[in-house]
C-alpha cells in the first residue's frame, strides 16, 4: 500500500482495460472530476459500474476523451452517452449483476471506503453491494479513503494492505436533496392500504421512490419487523425510532441513502451491510417466512404485466432488484409481492391494456395498489384477474379499459 495522489490512479491505464468504479452512495465525485480534468490518460479505457436512477447523476460517457462506460440499468442522467453509444447498458437483475461483478477480472478497481479501523481493514461504509464483489480478483485496487465515508461496524471490509494506491480525501457523501411535504393525497391513500397488508413480524424490503417510501413511513404502528433490503432509506430510522423494527434482528441492507443525520445514526443503528450476492441472493430470501417486497412501476397491464423501465417510448430506468424480490417473495411461506403506484400520471392511465415488452411477467405479480384498492391477482384466472386491476384503476379510464 502506499498513499497517492489522484493522477496516481491513471497512471498507466491502457486502452482496452477494464476499470472498476462504485456507484450508487458510494460513486466517489472525486474520480469522476479526475476523469473530466485528465481525459487523455484514459484513452481506450472501458469503464464499468452499477449506476443507480435516482442516485447517480453523472454522465460519464460524455465526459471528454473516448472512455466507453458498461453499466446495467438506465437513466436520464446517461440519455446522452446512451445516444451516442459510448455509454453501452446491459440491462439484468441485480442478482445477476452481482453475479457476473464477482466472476469479472479488472485490471483497476476504484473504491470508495472508511479509514482504516484498529484492525487495519477499511469498512464499504454506506455502500456495500458491489465493491466487496470486484476487489479480490483485480490486477490492481486503488481506494479514495474518505474521512467522510462512516466506519459502520456490521459492513464488508477490505484489508488496508489489499489496497495498492491510498488516496485520502476529505469529502461530502452522495446524499438526496431535502425531503419535501409529502401532500399527494393518492399517495398518502396507496401508503395506508398497503400499511394494512403487511402483518406484523414480517421480513421487508421495499424499493426507492416516493411511493415506497411513503409505504414504509406508514408502517410505524407495525411491531417486530426486520429489514433484508437492497437499499434502506431515512425512513428505516424512523422506523426504529418508533419501535416498529425488532433491532434484535439480523436487519440487512446492501447500501444507504440519505443525509447526513442518517448516516450518523448508520454507525449505532446495528444494520448488517452486504453485498448484493448477500442481499439479492435467491436462497436466502426465500428462506425467510413472510417475507414482503415492496415496489412500484410505471405502469401495469390488465394480465399483471409490469412496465418498470419505459415512459413514452424512451428507457429511463431498468427492472434493477424487482424480479430478484417477487420471485423470493413468491417462494417464501406466507410471502407477498405488492406493487404500489398511482393511478394516473400527467393524466394519463397507467394501467393499460396490454403491454408490448413487459419489464417482469404477469405470473409474478401478486398483488397490486392504487389509490382506488387493492387488486389480488394470486391464483385468478384471465378475465378474473383484468376485472380485478380495472376496479382498481382510475374511475375515468375503467369504461375504455372494459372496452378492450
Amino acid at each position: 500500500m502506499r498513499i497517492g495522489y489522484p493522477e496516481d490512479l491513471l497512471r498507466g491505464l491502457r486502452p482496452g482495460q477494464r476499470v472498476y468504479f462504485q456507484g450508487g452512495p458510494g460513486e466517489c465525485e472525486a474520480f469522476y472530476n479526475l476523469l473530466r480534468d485528465n481525459p487523455g490518460l484514459a484513452n481506450g479505457v472501458e469503464l464499468w459500474s452499477c449506476l443507480i436512477p435516482g442516485i447517480n447523476q453523472l454522465d460519464y460517457g460524455s465526459l471528454p476523451g473516448d472512455a466507453t462506460l458498461t453499466t446495467f440499468m438506465a437513466s436520464t442522467a446517461l440519455e446522452p452517452s446512451i445516444a451516442t453509444g459510448r455509454t453501452k447498458l446491459t440491462p439484468m437483475p441485480y442478482s445477476a449483476i452481482a453475479e457476473l461483478m464477482a466472476g469479472m477480472e479488472f485490471d483497476l478497481v476504484v473504491l470508495h471506503v472508511a479509514a482504516a479501523d484498529h484492525a487495519g481493514n477499511c469498512s464499504f461504509g454506506i455502500a456495500c453491494d458491489m465493491g466487496p464483489l470486484v476487489w479480490r480478483k483485480a490486477l490492481r485496487r486503488a481506494a479514495f479513503v474518505n474521512r467522510q465515508m462512516p466506519a459502520l461496524r456490521h459492513a464488508e471490509t477490505i484489508p488496508l494492505e489489499a489496497i495498492d494506491l491510498v488516496v485520502e480525501i476529505n469529502a461530502p457523501l452522495l446524499a438526496p436533496p431535502p425531503a419535501k411535504p409529502r401532500t399527494n393525497a393518492a399517495v398518502v391513500e396507496i401508503s395506508r392500504l398497503v400499511a394494512k397488508l403487511v402483518p406484523d413480524g414480517a421480513v421487508i424490503q421495499a424499493g426507492i421512490g416516493e411511493t415506497p417510501a411513503a409505504v414504509m413511513g406508514a408502517l410505524k404502528l407495525h411491531r417486530g419487523l426486520s429489514i433484508h433490503s437492497g437499499i434502506i432509506t431515512p425512513e428505516y430510522m424512523q422506523l426504529c425510532d418508533a419501535g416498529a423494527i425488532d433491532l434484535a434482528a439480523d436487519n440487512v441492507a446492501g447500501v444507504a441513502w440519505g443525509d447526513v443525520a442518517f448516516y450518523k445514526w448508520l454507525q449505532e443503528s446495528g444494520f448488517h451491510f452486504r453485498s448484493a450476492l448477500e442481499t439479492h441472493g435467491h436462497a436466502l430470501l426465500a428462506s425467510f417466512s413472510g417475507f414482503v417486497s415492496i415496489g412500484s412501476a410505471l405502469e401495469v397491464d390488465l394480465a399483471g404485466n409490469l412496465n418498470l423501465e419505459w415512459r413514452a417510448g424512451k428507457r429511463v430506468s431498468s427492472v434493477g432488484g424487482a424480479p430478484d424480490y417477487m420471485r423470493a417473495a413468491a417462494a417464501s411461506h406466507g410471502g407477498m409481492s405488492i406493487i404500489a403506484l398511482q393511478s394516473t400520471g400527467g393524466g394519463a392511465s397507467r394501467i393499460v391494456p396490454r403491454l408490448q415488452a413487459p419489464s417482469i411477467p404477469g405470473d409474478l405479480a401478486d398483488i397490486i395498489v392504487t389509490e382506488h384498492g387493492i387488486a389480488r391477482l394470486k391464483g385468478l384466472s384471465s378475465r378474473a384477474r383484468a376485472d380485478a386491476i380495472i376496479a382498481i384503476a382510475a374511475p375515468e379510464h375503467r369504461a375504455y379499459l372494459l372496452r378492450r
